[in-house]
């Protein structure tokens, strides 16, 4: 193959040639405008089936990240030393970090694990500590109430619980234990530390994320009533930027300018389990990717096949009259080149049309609204990868029908 596109290439192609060779390629091309319209189709799908299913997965893949950012890490999670088991002074430390210009908002947590109990029924969970009013700034709880209301500051006597704890909410077919819970029902909540006490479940959030859901909320301050020798301290402080690409910038203001000691996180290094989920997802995309791009690659071949098949005659003819190899070659190449452009063409404007159909009407899943994203570099990639494939896939039918002897096709021998 490159030995012959070597001669194509070196071969002194004059500008009639090139007329020649286009003029050979519109006759083929639109000889049966059915044929071109089904190959463009096949050709557009194929588009489609590498950069759809992709998208989608992109968009499942932003929600999971979105959904953790704003449940559990932020942008920006301040933990302790790893000789540290809290983060001191925390409250003035949250202030500093809160003043440096673009920070949207800092919320203290504090967590440790419980075991609620209610009518005989025992459960253990994670149950965290926050400051409602500026955790409003950094999280959706707030925003996610399903049932009663949010914490207030000094809830001393209440507590949020998570969708995922409550009998009521969970699938039919779901048969973990759970709590059957309604808002104004106490909850008993047994700690590490031996001490009991009793909260009115003042609400219900759900996010529509199972590592989310399954927590128990309390107010800040409760904890210290519980671990009273511990005071002015927090487990992590949550930090919300602008967006969530200015984390290295942030966190470099964080550590250098002020000066911490504590270890500064961005939210991509929490993302493990997620990137594991997304990644299998990623492998079923890459191997549609690749079923589409064969089925392209198939599409070609077979039409072009055909076609120098059934015009070994007339290429015979031709190339008797003097007409160059080259130029029947590459006649058929510029006929794939012209089904794989315009295929891709097509793909994307159906492509483009999708994806603002499903800005507007998002794909509705357990975790929220997912809508599409599709990247620049995807669809360059895409499209240069299936118009090589078209071009690649017509040009070894037409290279065997160019080098065929004159007399064996003229009388198909």
């Amino acid at each position: 193959m490159s030995i012959e596109k070597g001669r194509l290439m070196g071969m002194k192609l004059n500008k009639s040639d090139f007329k020649v060779m286009s003029f050979l390629a519109y006759k083929n091309i639109f000889k049966s405008k059915v044929t071109f319209a089904v190959i463009i189709l096949v050709l557009a799908m194929s588009f489609l089936s590498v950069t759809f299913f992709a998208s989608i997965i992109d968009g499942l893949g932003y929600e999971f990240e979105e959904k953790m950012i704003s449940g559990s890490t932020g942008h920006l999670m301040v933990e302790p030393g790893d000789d540290e088991t809290y983060i001191t002074g925390s409250k003035e430390l949250a202030r500093d970090i809160n003043r440096i210009p673009g920070v949207v908002g800092t919320a203290r947590r504090l967590q440790t694990t419980s075991v609620a109990e209610h009518e005989d029924i025992n459960l253990g969970t994670q149950t965290i500590f926050i400051e409602p009013a500026y955790e409003k700034s950094v999280s959706n709880y707030h925003l996610s109430i399903v049932e009663g209301s949010y914490l207030t500051d000094n809830s001393d006597k209440e507590v949020l619980i998570g969708a995922n704890l409550v009998e009521s909410y969970a699938d039919e077919d779901d048969t973990r234990k759970r709590l059957d819970v309604e808002v104004g029902d106490e909850l008993s909540l047994s700690f590490r530390n031996g001490v009991v006490k009793k909260y009115e479940v003042i609400g219900v959030y759900e996010t529509g994320f199972r590592f989310v859901d399954e927590q128990l909320i309390l107010d800040y301050d409760q904890y210290f009533t519980i671990f009273p020798g511990v005071s002015n301290a927090a487990d992590k402080i949550l930090v919300r930027l602008p967006d969530r690409e200015s984390t290295a910038f942030y966190k470099n203001k964080i550590k250098y300018d002020l000066g911490v000691s504590e270890q500064v996180n961005p939210w991509q290094t929490k993302m493990g389990t997620i990137k594991q989920f997304v990644g299998s997802l990623q492998i079923t995309n890459r191997i549609t990717g690749v079923v589409g791009l064969l089925i392209a690659f198939a599409t070609i071949y077979i039409i072009i096949f055909i076609n120098v098949t059934s015009k070994r005659s007339q290429i015979g003819v031709l190339k008797a009259i003097g007409i160059k190899k080259e130029i029947i070659l590459g006649s058929y190449i510029i006929q794939s080149l012209s089904y794989g452009v315009i295929g891709v063409a097509i793909g994307n404007v159906i492509m483009q049309l999708l994806l603002w159909f499903m800005s507007m009407y998002p794909l509705e899943v357990p975790i929220g609204e997912v809508v599409p994203i599709l990247t620049n570099q995807r669809i360059i990639s895409t499209s240069i990868t299936i118009a090589m494939a078209s071009v690649i896939a017509g040009y070894f039918p037409s290279n065997r029908a160019a080098k065929e002897n004159i007399l064996d096709a003229i009388f198909g021998r």
